[in-house]
């Protein structure tokens, strides 16, 4: 199956690995360039900027001629090295921008409460969420085109993505009526397996929505992008390979969400549900490539939050840190 997780090339798409909790394979950014302009797609954490900056300057893109960054949503492990990155972009090309809705802006300027709940599942690895002031803006609403003419014609969409937080967005790359790429971001599932296409859930609380999360992989599907990006982890080429995820994905989620219910209801607590979903998870996590400690405590960090994600969405449980996004 082409799940590709390598760094590379593909067309015009870059594929690169951010580097993130100082392990390979765990999150991906995208950039497209047609030789003149460039525009990143994600950043990773603050701690995160140099090893993308790098993977940049080594595949031959100028960071002179880098406009911007869309942004997929205001997550630290995605948007949360925006503030940095502005910062340090802005010597290089005084015009570079962050494009973005004005829900992730609001978010990213607010980014206190988000912060102190993802160090509780990831610790040191969050990196900083400082202010970022209006000026690094450029506000491209859901659905609308990004103001970034690219010499062969291509556009990108910010198409709206909602269910994994309300402000998702799949930035994907339009041209002559087709769509080349969408960078699914946490629209559709992660990869943590490098040894067959099997998805995990993205359903981190507060803000996790499974309705719209279900209705943003239809509408996804209905693209018919011929290479999908993966923020978690890789590339997927090809109609078979995309639509396979994509079924994997809506089967399990289903059944996921079944099964915290029915544990639910025959006893609330957190750990009787992680306990009776566990088996969900079976051949789901499979990745050599990250050490076995640190690959024990991450996952079993996540699966936590992920399955208490869903118990919020369901009402079967308060958010701790950070409110639900209107």
């Amino acid at each position: 199956m082409a799940l590709e997780q390598r760094e590379g090339k593909y067309g015009n798409i870059y594929h690169i690995d951010t580097m993130q909790f100082n392990s390979p394979n765990v999150t991906s950014a995208f950039c497209y360039s047609d030789g003149e302009k460039s525009c990143l797609m994600d950043i990773g954490t603050s701690d995160n900027i140099d090893a993308v900056l790098n993977s940049l300057v080594k595949h031959g893109i100028s960071l002179e001629n880098l406009e911007g960054i869309v942004l997929s949503h205001y997550h630290f492990d995605h948007g949360g090295g925006s503030c940095e990155l502005w910062k340090k972009m802005k010597t290089i090309n005084k015009n570079f921008k962050i494009y973005t809705n004005s829900i992730t802006k609001k978010n990213l300027q607010n980014a206190e409460g988000h912060v102190n709940g993802a160090k509780t599942t990831f610790g040191p690895f969050v990196g900083t969420m400082d202010y970022i002031p209006d000026e690094a803006f450029c506000i491209v609403e859901f659905d609308d085109i990004l103001p970034i003419e690219f010499s062969d014609g291509a556009k990108i969409k910010l198409i709206h993505t909602p269910g994994h937080t309300p402000d998702h967005c799949s930035p994907s790359i339009i041209n002559n009526g087709r769509t080349i790429f969408t960078f699914a971001g946490e629209a559709m599932g992660t990869v943590y397996t490098d040894v067959r296409i099997l998805s995990t859930p993205t359903s981190m609380p507060p803000n996790f929505r499974f309705n719209d999360y279900i209705n943003s992989m239809d509408r996804i599907k209905k693209m018919k992008p011929e290479i999908v990006g993966l923020c978690h982890f890789g590339m997927l080429i090809g109609e078979e390979d995309i639509n396979f995820m994509l079924n994997d994905h809506f089967d399990f989620m289903h059944k996921f969400r079944d099964g915290i219910i029915k544990a639910f209801n025959e006893n609330p607590s957190t750990e009787y549900v992680l306990s009776q979903t566990e088996y969900l998870w079976e051949g789901r996590t499979k990745n050599d490539s990250m050490d076995d400690e640190g690959k024990k405590a991450f996952l079993k960090n996540l699966r936590l939050a992920l399955t208490y994600g869903v118990m919020v969405d369901l009402g079967f449980r308060k958010p701790k840190y950070e409110s639900k996004t209107l």
